[in-house]
């Protein structure tokens, strides 16, 4: 640092820099802008001395309507209002606050709302119509059924054999792989090969001694995510219709809707399903097949067995 640029005092006494000449010339033209201005103002005051009826002048009036006046934040007037923009008669709305919810968004996506299929006509019965209607009106002769039981135990197999022995139904209602689903009605339920509502039928069924009954049956969702559509059926149910996989046993479903339908007070009727998987998978021989099958009517048994607090055995 060269010590003949400052004084004694550490101050700058060399010649002039670049940004010093700069700042002179600002304030050069902010003085010749000052003196501009008030040229402007000494010739308008001339004018109105010289001319005494005049009015005032356009900065008098400004003077006037802001001298002393005090304006408040929420009173200032920072963008026209909607009355100013869109005209007195467009009917506009202003919204204060964000009522809306963030999850909803500010314009709703088009969306085709079709979750059912449905038919237009009635299916051709083994049975006449006014037969059915007939029985509805005997409550003697009404039944209730809930099948219920684990996912993939065919319970939807179960009500497609009902309805194929009581209907006629073309080749149009068979998927490709032979199967029916008959009871699956909602589109997600058909894509994604389960249910997930329950779907009542009525069929006129006969016993074995040939007599006629409505039966009301009620097919519920095996999934354990929605089980409040199996206790919805099982409350309007006189009984249970329990299906059981042979081969996968009691699981998790069947030992809730056991429990539910022990609270409910309702009998309960075991079914087996899917015998072929002991000879196909399990490839078992008639012996073995045969304490399969026991093994899975104990194991139903045992968990009945504690449940019934002493009443005789539902199963």
């Amino acid at each position: 640092m060269d010590e003949s640029l400052y004084d004694e005092f550490g101050n700058y006494i060399g010649p002039a820099l670049e940004s010093d000449e700069e700042d002179q010339e600002v304030e050069e033209e902010v003085e010749e802008d000052l003196d501009d201005a008030e040229a402007q103002v000494n010739a308008r005051m001339d004018m109105v001395q010289g001319n005494g009826d005049v009015g005032p002048t356009d900065m008098e009036e400004d003077e006037e309507e802001g001298a002393g006046a005090v304006v408040l934040h929420e009173d200032k007037k920072y963008y026209p209002t909607a009355e100013e923009v869109y005209g007195k008669e467009t009917e506009t709305l202003v919204m204060d606050e964000d009522a809306q919810p963030l999850e909803v968004p500010i314009i709703q996506p088009i969306k085709a709302k079709k979750l059912e299929v449905a038919e237009r006509e009635p299916q051709t019965t083994s049975y006449d119509t006014l037969f059915l209607t007939g029985l509805m009106a005997t409550p003697e002769l009404a039944r209730n059924v809930a099948i219920v039981g684990h996912l993939h135990h065919g319970k939807t197999r179960v009500m497609d054999m009902l309805v194929e022995q009581t209907h006629s139904l073309g080749q149009e209602f068979f998927n490709p792989d032979g199967s029916l689903r008959f009871m699956d009605t909602r589109l997600d339920e058909q894509e994604r090969g389960i249910s997930l509502k329950m779907v009542p039928m009525s069929l006129v069924l006969q016993s074995s001694t040939g007599k006629s009954y409505l039966v009301n049956l009620i097919d519920t969702p095996g999934h354990i995510n929605f089980n409040d559509e199996v206790s919805a059926a099982m409350r309007m149910c006189d009984g249970v219709l329990l299906v059981v996989d042979v081969v996968e046993g009691v699981m998790v479903s069947t030992e809730k809707a056991v429990r539910q339908a022990m609270q409910e007070n309702l009998p309960i009727c075991l079914l087996i399903s899917k015998m072929d998987r002991l000879i196909t998978e399990l490839k078992l021989p008639p012996r073995d097949a045969y304490f399969k099958l026991r093994h899975t009517i104990d194991e139903v048994n045992a968990l009945i067995q504690p449940l019934a607090g002493g009443r005789e055995e539902l199963l």
